[in-house]
């Protein structure tokens, strides 16, 4: 079942949130899960359901204010040489705030500044998109916070912020600087444009401003959901939690009276299809095919740490291309630390592994559209504004190469200077 609703979703020929809830509630219907009400506990990830709703309804209220338009605007006359120098300044930003908060986050409050951008150059938002998609996703492996995974990872190994950073911290930058160098290969005529310095020296950042108090406050919102962010382990705070209360904050305080209007603009459509994405992924935890395939994993690769880091970087790559990379992270986990108990003396240290796996995990949801939660959510935000999109098999085209390459220098890094 799950492999005939990916099919439908690589086709596009049915909406992706039609395939993904009938998936989902076929399964339930058919008896994968013997109580529905504790299969949607399990499976669902509700603090990413919760964090998108949040975080969609904030960048709602504060895009009408003129801020996104506003720091659009300000990028522009910092990387105004030409279109290559443009991709590198956004993607690079991206990818640094992608490891201080987490990539969805810095999706949702990054691609609408980027469309800004595009509309004031009349230019093609896709390679920009496409890059920046690349490299939240890369950048979220560089530390625990970045990416779900590493907080599980971390979690179960023991390892710290400044330890794992450390670690993953090299091969994310040199993984987000060959990106950046194939999507300037693969979008060359796009991005070669030059810019107008004159004509960009007329725009005047203060224009975008549509109300001064509204725009005031929107700085403000946005500075305190960076710093709850930054610091929600402190705070012990889930990323929902801040979400949803930044996100009905700023509704009370700017938009209060058009409630009805912002609630309209969240792409509810998006916020269903991981609803149900999420459930498929959980019958094939439920059912063991999950289990069976990391054992299928630890046969395969023996008693050998340098066999085992390398399979597990490319499984867990490939994997997590097609598959929520939550569900299969947490599977593998209790797989990996067993492996201590099985052969000691070749896995004494664990924590080759633990960084491979994050890399795969982290790294492969840029093979597919729907790999990771970011992906989803900036190419929603693509159609919602601007009636665009990249198809299923055009984004593949595109992220296969460049995310084949990242898993080899990851491999290859893994081996030298972490075994």
């Amino acid at each position: 079942m799950f492999l005939f609703a990916y099919t439908i979703l690589i086709t596009e020929k049915v909406n992706r949130t039609i395939v993904a809830i009938l998936g989902a509630t076929l399964m339930m219907i058919l008896g994968i899960f013997e109580n529905h009400i504790e299969a949607i506990k399990n499976y669902v990830d509700v603090n990413t359901i919760y964090l998108l709703m949040g975080m969609m309804i904030f960048v709602s209220v504060i895009r009408k204010k003129g801020l996104f338009e506003y720091l659009g605007i300000v990028t522009l006359k910092v990387f105004q040489k030409n279109g290559y120098v443009l991709y590198f300044g956004l993607t690079f930003i991206v990818a640094l705030l992608s490891a201080i908060i987490d990539n969805v986050t810095t999706v949702l409050v990054f691609v609408p500044i980027t469309l800004a951008i595009t509309d004031t150059l009349d230019v093609d938002p896709l390679p920009f998109i496409f890059g920046e998609i690349m490299a939240s996703n890369i950048g979220g492996t560089a530390t625990i916070i970045g990416d779900p995974p590493n907080i599980m990872i971390a979690s179960a190994a023991g390892l710290n912020f400044t330890e794992f950073f450390i670690n993953n911290g090299p091969i994310s930058f040199l993984n987000i600087f060959v990106m950046q160098l194939f999507t300037i290969l693969l979008f060359k005529k796009k991005l070669n444009f030059k810019i107008d310095r004159e004509k960009v020296k007329s725009f005047d950042p203060n224009s975008a401003i549509k109300n001064k108090k509204g725009f005031y406050i929107s700085w403000l919102l946005l500075i305190l959901t960076l710093l709850l962010f930054i610091f929600q382990h402190q705070l012990e705070m889930e990323s929902s939690t801040i979400a949803l209360f930044i996100g009905f904050l700023a509704l009370l305080i700017l938009d209060r009276n058009e409630v009805e209007e912002i609630l309209k603009e969240v792409e509810w459509g998006t916020i269903l299809f991981f609803f149900g994405l999420f459930i498929m992924t959980g019958g094939l935890v439920q059912t063991g095919v999950l289990k069976d395939l990391t054992q299928i994993l630890v046969n395969i690769a023996g008693n050998s740490m340098r066999s085992f880091a390398m399979m597990l970087i490319g499984v867990a790559g490939v994997i997590s291309g097609f598959v929520d990379n939550i569900p299969f992270t947490a599977t593998l986990i209790p797989v990996i630390k067993n492996l201590q108990h099985i052969n000691p003396s070749v896995f004494s240290d664990l924590n080759p592994l633990w960084y491979s796996l994050s890399l795969g995990a982290c790294l492969g949801g840029n093979f597919t559209p729907i790999g990771a939660s970011a992906n989803i959510i900036a190419l929603a935000m693509l159609k919602q504004f601007k009636n665009e999109e990249i198809k299923f098999l055009e984004f593949f085209k595109y992220s296969f190469f460049i995310v084949t390459i990242n898993l080899i220098l990851s491999a290859i890094y893994v081996e030298l200077i972490l075994i």
